[in-house]
């Protein structure tokens, strides 16, 4: 198959693509939707083509430098995720890298279509998602902060989603715990609310989750935790409160070992906490 976009997607859909009208772009979308399905439904060779096409949407319109090719690229993707169903494990690095990379775009538009088509290649891939939950992580935050406001809207449906996954297929949540912790504590040290506020309600979940040994690194976080109490934003100090309480429910529900063993290597921050100028903090420390 050709490099050529018109070759790969067809001329009707390249040129509704890259239009500058949503419902052009839309049309442009249903129509790829079904080309993939077509491919996937004839014997041999259907995923090869359905690649030719993620691999076209990402060259030809994803790192476009026009903004409505980028959006088209956006649309097309999140197009393909659907077209894809129970076949999309196969293509799914694909779909999210490329997304995850427009989170970051400098147009609000392309970001809050970023956001959205990831919001649908989860609705779809589900657990599968789970293989990226660092990078969806930080892509999260990164949205949380953004000074759109369409953007903030729409970013509490994937938060909400992930969440969803999460709780869902706990036994299949990949964490890269040496990447994520570090990632999580440099988090929690943005002054954001917003972002807080998100790190927060995902320790608490993570909590709850075996499969992620958030109790063996408690003392990479834990300080920041207390830090959150004197936030300026009432609702952090109230949530920091809250998931410090759950922090302190998990280690007396873990084995006698564990929880000595977190004691002895918190002991240092608690008694630092006790001397800090908050006096809930203080009060909490000890």
């Amino acid at each position: 198959m050709g490099e050529n976009p018109q070759e790969i997607l067809g001329e009707g859909v390249t040129q509704k693509l890259s239009n500058n009208q949503y419902e052009k772009r839309k049309q442009a979308g249903q129509e790829i939707e079904d080309k993939v399905k077509h491919a996937l439904a004839r014997s041999g060779g259907g995923i090869t083509q359905v690649k030719a096409i993620l691999d076209c949407l990402k060259r030809h319109y994803i790192e476009h430098s026009d903004a409505d090719h980028r959006k088209g690229g956006l649309i097309g993707l999140a197009s393909a995720a659907i077209g894809l169903e129970k076949e999309i494990d196969k293509l799914l690095a694909s779909l999210v890298i490329p997304i995850l990379e427009l989170f970051k775009d400098e147009n609000a538009r392309v970001r809050y279509y970023a956001c959205e088509a990831l919001y649908n290649t989860s609705k779809v891939a589900n657990e599968a998602m789970l293989g990226y939950f660092n990078e969806i992580f930080d892509g999260l935050c990164h949205l949380y902060a953004d000074p759109d406001s369409s953007v903030l809207e729409g970013v509490p449906n994937l938060d909400r989603v992930m969440k969803d996954i999460v709780s869902q297929n706990p036994h299949k949540l990949k964490v890269r715990v040496d990447e994520f912790i570090p990632l999580l504590a440099k988090k929690m040290a943005f002054r954001s609310p917003r972002i807080r506020q998100l790190v927060l309600t995902w320790i608490v979940l993570l909590l709850k989750t075996p499969e992620v040994p958030m109790l063996r690194h408690i003392p990479r976080y834990l300080e920041g935790l207390f830090n959150m109490l004197s936030d300026q934003c009432r609702d952090v100090g109230k949530d920091a409160y809250m998931c410090l309480d759950e922090l302190l429910k998990a280690v007396k529900e873990s084995r006698h070992s564990v929880a000595k063993q977190i004691v002895s290597e918190t002991a240092g921050i608690l008694v630092k906490c006790c001397h800090s100028q908050d006096k809930r903090s203080r009060l909490l420390a000890l």
